[in-house]
């Protein structure tokens, strides 16, 4: 267990609450700004930001791939690749300032390369996952979207 303070941002997918450093996070868009025609493989669509196009991937609450835009979606997180950008769609996006509470480190057991997921934090009435966007970009549908990103770029 270790304890520190940092502003972190809450993104809700389905029943999944991810937590991730608020520097991660470069900006949050509209998921009315995306354009779904013709997307780039392993992604939902495109979002324009900073000038250019990003593929948008859309993820369940099991971190697999959807193919369709689930009503609930009303924002982009938009992730910095080191060669551009990968959009992700939440339910919700917020800011937290947590102070003083509490990370466990995933058990041994439960520790495996199939998940992003580096530790547990007690919030609201249940847990939050905590990762980070390095993360959850070597992970699925993210991964696959921003190896497609790179042969296209």
């Amino acid at each position: 267990m270790r304890q520190e303070t940092r502003n972190r941002i809450l993104l809700r997918i389905e029943g999944l609450k991810l937590m991730l450093p608020q520097g991660d996070i470069c900006a949050v868009e509209s998921v009315v700004d995306m354009d779904m025609q013709d997307p780039p493989a392993h992604a939902l669509g495109r979002i324009a930001y900073l000038g250019q196009r990003w593929p948008v991937v859309c993820i369940d609450g099991e971190f697999r791939v959807l193919d369709n835009l689930p009503l609930a979606r009303r924002a982009c997180v938009m992730l910095a690749t080191g060669s551009g950008f990968l959009g992700l769609l939440c339910d919700d996006v917020r800011v937290l300032n947590q102070l003083d509470i509490a990370d466990y480190s995933l058990p041994m057991a439960m520790r495996c390369n199939d998940t992003p997921v580096q530790a547990l934090m007690p919030f609201e009435s249940g847990l939050a996952c905590i990762t980070d966007a390095g993360r959850l970009l070597q992970f699925g549908a993210l991964a696959l979207a921003l190896a497609q990103q790179k042969q296209e770029g």
